[in-house]
C-alpha cells in the first residue's frame, strides 16, 4: 500500500513538473515520441509478444493451483474435508483409522 503511494506520488510529481514547466508540452511531446518509438521497436514487441505466450503456457497451472488453494482455506473455514482423497491429511486419517 505505501509503495502504491509513493510510487503515484512520484508519478504525479514528474507529470507536474514536465507538464508545469515553460517547455512542458515540448517535453511531452518529446517523451511521447520516444515511449511510441521504444514500444514499436521490433526487440520490444518480440518481448511482448514472448510474454504473453508464457502467460498463456502458465494460465492453466496457476489456475489450478488457485481451485486447489482455494478448495482448502474453504475446507479450513468451513470444518468440513473435500472428497479428494489424495490430500495428505484426509489419507493419513483414514489409514489410521483402518489400523485401529
Amino acid at each position: 500500500m505505501a509503495a502504491r503511494l509513493i510510487f503515484g506520488l512520484g508519478v504525479g510529481l514528474a507529470a507536474g513538473y514536465v507538464l508545469g514547466t515553460k517547455a512542458g508540452r515540448a517535453k511531452y511531446t518529446e517523451l511521447k515520441a520516444r515511449a511510441s518509438d521504444v514500444w514499436h521497436d521490433p526487440h520490444v514487441q518480440k518481448a511482448v509478444s514472448d510474454a504473453g505466450d508464457l502467460v498463456r503456457e502458465a494460465a492453466p497451472v496457476v489456475q489450478e493451483k488457485l481451485v486447489d488453494v482455494a478448495k482448502a482455506a474453504k475446507d479450513k473455514v468451513t470444518g468440513s474435508s473435500s472428497t479428494d482423497t489424495s490430500s495428505p491429511s484426509t489419507s493419513s486419517a483414514s489409514s489410521a483409522q483402518a489400523n485401529d
